[in-house]
């Protein structure tokens, strides 16, 4: 039996149902806030107000720059470091061998276990914060780029040995196209993780930050300001998904299919 392949939609259907979605969340979410206590479901409108009076003063901003900060260059450093070692274990299989041990030490430690490691040796602040979202970042790099190194058709590899290519070229020619979609996707999944260990960190570790300011207004019982940082979360994560890494995966998908032509 032949499979039924989905017909591709248009970009407009998708934005349209997007936008459908989108809806759907804000109508349950309305529906929550009118059947539960405000104290635990701010409304949209409540929400709305409460992020309206934090973008008037300095305060978003503030923390957002600081958040910003802590989670661009963790998650620069995590990702850096899980892409060398990735490529390195892939190409050695006594690397990969040695190095396994440590990758499922570090993708089954809770993350609030490393947050708390990570406050009692480093103390508060940016350090801390930054450690953290580089640690739990680094073993999904890891694995997603040792998956595409091992992944490289074995073919070209040998046309390679056989034409006795440079390993410099190899390298280029072969492995980096090979890996550019698993490190795509690996580098997706963990900026996601890094916002939310982020957060995390600053909950625990700073005395400033997203994190910390929504963990104050938690304490005071702001439900409204507590949905606010929430609704800035997503919309940073908004920013750095469609303004950074969809352009950037276009432009490696345009080279991946310039090397591979």
């Amino acid at each position: 039996m032949a499979k039924t392949v989905p017909s591709p939609i248009s970009k407009r259907t998708r934005y349209v149902y997007a936008a459908l979605g989108a809806v759907f969340i804000v109508v349950v979410w309305q529906i929550l806030s009118t059947v539960m206590d405000p104290i635990i479901m701010a409304s949209p409108v409540a929400t709305a107000k409460a992020l309206g009076h934090l973008a008037a003063g300095r305060t978003l901003w503030w923390q957002l720059l600081i958040t910003l900060r802590r989670l661009v260059i963790g998650l620069a450093i995590g990702a850096a470091l899980g892409l060398a070692l990735g490529v390195l274990a892939g190409l050695q299989p006594r690397v990969r061998s040695f190095f396994e041990p440590i990758r499922w030490v570090g993708m089954t430690m809770p993350a609030v276990v490393l947050a708390v490691l990570a406050l009692l040796w480093l103390g508060l602040g940016d350090g801390p914060v930054t450690f953290l979202v580089a640690l739990i970042v680094m073993p999904g790099m890891y694995v997603n780029t040792v998956a595409g190194i091992l992944a490289v058709d074995s073919r070209l590899l040998e046309m390679g040995r056989i034409y006795h290519f440079p390993r410099r070229l190899l390298f280029a020619e072969v492995y980096l196209p090979g890996i550019a979609s698993p490190v795509m996707a690996g580098l997706t999944l963990a900026t996601g993780i890094a916002v939310r260990a982020v957060v995390l960190g600053e909950v625990l570790a700073a005395t400033s930050g997203i994190g910390h300011a929504f963990s104050r207004a938690e304490s005071f019982l702001n439900t409204p300001e507590v949905f606010a940082w929430v609704v800035v979360l997503l919309a940073l994560m908004a920013l750095l998904e469609f303004g950074a890494l969809r352009p950037l995966k276009r432009r490696v998908t345009r080279w991946q299919k310039l090397k591979e032509g």
